[in-house]
């Protein structure tokens, strides 16, 4: 019955903006700030022969979008700027050139649709937009459909830029790239010099998928994101440099490879050939890595640290990867958006393969029961934990952070698990009804939402169910239908439902998992839907 620290040490947490501590940081890596080759930060994946950035450069297209921000598309101090991108080596450059401005940025899914991007928006109350070439007409159709007028500031003329190279016509407009705005002239760059600055000023603004239907957005001002970082940093520093200094940005840097999508073949090509020694993995991965016959045609010997996270990874599967790539530390994570998002990390040379890792440095946790009264070590309950990476709250929505956020500062998870006395982290359950669909999250609510707006749905419930294959969960609605056509049979009518809402979701949103008709849908005496029962 107590509060259980990280054996850890605290971390020091300097009073500073991200931007600043982030080129601060690697500056002090001889590998990246000399001037002689230095060793590239960031790799284009994606193509043979792909650009790089090495971090001087990445530092001045920073320096010189942040000043374009400023007086070519008029970003402001408390501004937001929205981002619409996979993985690219000139994302980095988008969000920190935004954060020199002072102005915020909030992170959207390129997965999402036109309406979910147009919810995104408003709700952040965007002023301009970041995006992709590949997503310009989904950012474009999210404007055309805004008949509220909510969304007039933002138009593809003045204030959305392409992350890439060049300008990209959509329709008869021409969409300027981030280079085109590229500026040399003074601007007034924004620093947090003092904790209560970087404490109470937001960095980034992301999206979480809530029990409740709609995402909320969640507040990570730049003194979360820093002390993150310095938390995972500092316990591969600790531990893991002892038998592999190589591997570290403290003694030789790690470059990026970046790919802007999943694709096995590529993955493994690219370990391959830039010797990669470290990846984050998801358990549809790793399940990959094990069962593939692909796999044993290259060499991953290179790999030394394989980080899984967003799902739970059973023990038989980690130590089937770990059979498939011997040279490799299996390790998992785990933590939450709120959390900016790790709570916890395995490390490598404490193998626990069942546990989520430990508490990362200066992260408190307590284990609560159904009446929020404490339990004790190596007991089951909620996890509940402090730290200074804890979000600031949700925006606009002091209800939910005060639902998710305790008077003591505890961050009420929804997961069920327990911490032993090693501190090591153990997720067993999940007391939130979110599905967990290849790292992506899934609220039941938000789906039944726009699935009663089809007229031949009477009632709804969706859950997760496990998919053996695909070894993850994936959604299933069970339906209760409203059938006025007597020429369509009721697995017609539920088949042209599921492609209905299949066509107004991202592609992780779908119902994979198909769909059940029954006659009612089983319900609490207050109305709310017993899931437990249709599983």
């Amino acid at each position: 019955m107590t509060i259980i620290n990280s054996r850890l040490p605290d971390i020091d947490i300097p009073a500073t903006d991200l931007p600043t501590f982030f080129f601060g940081r690697l500056g002090a890596n001889a590998d990246f700030a000399r001037e002689n080759e230095p060793r590239p930060l960031l790799v284009d994946g994606d193509v043979d022969d792909g650009d790089s950035l090495t971090l001087a450069e990445l530092e001045s297209l920073t320096t010189r979008l942040a000043s374009g921000l400023y007086h070519t598309v008029g970003v402001r101090p408390g501004d937001v700027v929205a981002i619409i991108s996979p993985n690219t080596i000139y994302y980095p450059a988008a969000v920190l050139a935004t954060l020199m401005v002072g102005a915020t940025c909030t992170l959207v899914n390129p997965a999402y649709t036109a309406r979910e991007v147009a919810y995104q928006l408003v709700d952040s109350s965007a002023s301009a937009v970041v995006a992709a070439a590949d997503f310009l007409p989904i950012v474009q159709a999210a404007l055309d459909d805004d008949v509220q007028g909510n969304l007039s500031r933002i138009s593809l003329t003045n204030n959305v830029l392409v992350i890439g190279k060049t300008p990209v016509v959509v329709g008869s407009t021409s969409v300027p790239s981030v280079f085109d705005v590229l500026s040399d002239s003074e601007y007034p760059r924004v620093l947090l010099t003092t904790e209560q600055e970087a404490k109470g000023t937001t960095a980034l603004l992301c999206y979480s998928s809530g029990t409740t239907g709609l995402p909320k957005g969640v507040m990570l001002s730049h003194r979360n994101v820093v002390a993150n970082i310095l938390q995972c940093f500092g316990l591969l520093t600790d531990d893991f440099t002892k038998e592999r200094p190589q591997t570290t940005l403290a003694s030789a840097g790690i470059a990026v490879v970046v790919i802007a999508k999943f694709e096995m073949a590529r993955y493994l090509t690219l370990i391959a050939r830039h010797k990669v020694t470290q990846s984050p993995v998801v358990p549809p991965i790793v399940n990959g890595l094990v069962k593939l016959p692909i796999v044993r045609d290259y060499d991953l010997s290179s790999l030394q640290l394989l980080l899984s996270g967003a799902a739970p990874l059973s023990a038989a599967m980690a130590l089937e990867l770990k059979k498939c790539i011997p040279n490799a530390c299996v390790v998992q994570g785990y933590g939450a958006t709120e959390a900016c998002p790790a709570l916890s990390l395995g490390w490598p040379t404490s193998m626990n393969i069942r546990s989520t890792g430990n508490l990362l440095a200066s992260v408190q946790a307590k284990v609560i029961d159904d009446d929020g009264n404490m339990l004790g070590v190596g007991e089951t309950g909620e996890l509940c934990f402090r730290g200074p990476n804890i979000m600031i709250g949700y925006l606009n929505n002091e209800q939910a952070t005060a639902d998710t956020i305790d008077t003591d500062g505890f961050l009420h998870t929804g997961d069920i698990g327990y911490i032993d006395e090693d501190r090591f982290v153990y997720v067993t359950d999940r007391k939130k009804e979110l599905i967990k669909f290849n790292g992506f999250q899934i609220a039941p609510a938000e789906l039944e939402g726009l699935l009663h707006q089809h007229p031949s749905v009477r009632d709804v419930a969706v859950v997760g169910v496990y998919d053996e294959e695909r070894n993850t969960e994936v959604p299933r609605a069970f339906l209760v239908l409203n059938i006025d056509d007597k020429l369509q049979t009721p697995d017609q009518v539920a088949g042209e439902v599921v492609e209905w809402l299949d066509g107004r979701v991202a592609y992780y949103k779908k119902l994979r998992g198909g769909y059940r008709l029954v006659d009612a849908i089983p319900k609490s005496a207050s109305g709310k839907i017993l899931r437990r029962m249709l599983k």
